[in-house]
């Protein structure tokens, strides 16, 4: 994953925010003008660019969010596991395996723990 740049947004300062000179058409419509005055501070233009930068980025830091969740909820399982052997003196053939889904997997022994994504023994 690229590392989000920021756009750095500045808003558009002037003299006479929101005023308009109105310019009458020879069919009857009316151009507005913008008359605000000295343009103190040019503000950032918004395009679909720019939005899109910002809804990728949104995007992409969701994505990453669920990735960390599920890696941190694997590593608390495997900790725990790791902890009550040490606890009980297990200290032989102790191995973790996380499973998605049993579909690779045939279970002969053991019950299959769907929210932990674990087999039990």
């Amino acid at each position: 994953m690229n590392e989000y740049i920021k756009i750095g947004w500045q808003d558009h300062i002037s003299e006479r925010p929101g005023t308009f000179r109105e310019i009458q058409n020879q069919d009857g419509s009316v151009t507005h003008i913008p008359d605000e005055g000295e343009i103190l501070q040019t503000g950032t233009p918004v395009s679909a660019n720019k939005l899109n930068h910002m809804d990728e980025g949104i995007y992409q830091a969701n994505r990453q969010a669920k990735i960390n969740r599920n890696d941190i909820t694997s590593l608390a399982v495997e900790v725990a596991i790791l902890k009550n052997a040490a606890l009980n003196n297990f200290t032989d053939n102790i191995f973790v395996v996380n499973f998605a889904n049993l579909d690779s997997v045939e279970l002969t022994n053991g019950v299959y723990d769907e929210v932990g994504k674990r087999v039990v023994i």
